[in-house]
């Protein structure tokens, strides 16, 4: 299927600059005003989507930079943020109860050689809850995040938080004029990018959701949650009703391990 790219700019660049450039030494775009080059107004929506038969496009990756600029690549849209966090909630019925398995991953870019990243990671957490009463996958942001908020000298700097739901709300999670669970709302250092695992191997953002797709199934299918109590603890009245943090991680996959 073809595939294309799509940028929603803030509506300033249109009034103020003549024109944009496309600098494709740093795949950056930039504004052009009275013969120079001039950096873009606001912060403006890169996506990348593919075409769908009879159907809108699939958006496979969906973000806005750390400082503004607009690249041309998606992986470069990441290395702008100092720390990159993939989170994705899978749920299952289990003996008649919803439980749902949220993994997390930490990525910290460090460099870009041609289409190369660089950068150091791991496993952020694993953690599983029982009969969530909102939506699993925002509980799972809001959990990763108030860890994240409680530990904050770990994580100096802008945030980017790669999810695969809720779309649509993300310019009013972003903007702040909505919460992302309950009463919270995103941290200011905290920018929601999307990412599909239906992407392909180029987007950095498929890969990390792919990843945490499939380490939050091993828990599913490598223990019997029904029988296994250990580490099972009562939740918060009125948000779930059991919660248990995977402490020993080193029993999941690598992240660039097949």
């Amino acid at each position: 299927m073809k595939r294309s790219i799509s940028i929603e700019f803030d509506p300033r660049n249109y009034v103020l600059l003549d024109g944009l450039i496309v600098d494709f030494d740093q795949q950056k775009l930039l504004g052009y005003k009275d013969g120079e080059d001039r950096p873009l107004i606001g912060k403006s929506i890169f996506q990348f989507q593919r075409a769908r038969a009879n159907k809108v496009n699939k958006v496979l990756h969906s973000s806005m930079s750390a400082n503004g600029e607009i690249y041309i690549n998606s992986n470069h849209q990441l290395l702008s943020y100092n720390h990159v966090i993939a989170v994705d909630t899978n749920t299952r019925n289990v003996a008649g109860t919803p439980v749902s398995v949220t993994a997390a991953f930490h990525f910290v870019p460090t460099s870009k050689n041609g289409t190369t990243v660089y950068g150091a990671s791991s496993i952020l957490s694993v953690f599983e809850v029982w009969e969530v009463v909102e939506k699993p996958e925002n509980h799972g942001w809001w959990q990763v995040l108030k860890m994240i908020t409680e530990n904050i000298s770990l994580f100096p700097g802008s945030i980017a938080l790669i999810v695969d739901s809720a779309l649509g709300d993300h310019q009013a999670f972003n903007s702040r004029e909505m919460p992302i669970f309950f009463d919270y709302y995103l941290p200011e250092n905290v920018t929601i990018i999307y990412g599909s695992d239906k992407g392909g191997p180029e987007h950095l953002t498929t890969l990390l959701i792919r990843y945490c797709h499939n380490t939050a199934d091993l828990v599913f299918e490598n223990n019997n949650l029904v029988l296994d109590l250990k580490g099972l603890v009562p939740g918060v009245p009125g948000l779930y009703t059991y919660f248990r943090q995977w402490q020993d991680l080193r029993v999941f996959k690598k992240f660039a391990e097949p």
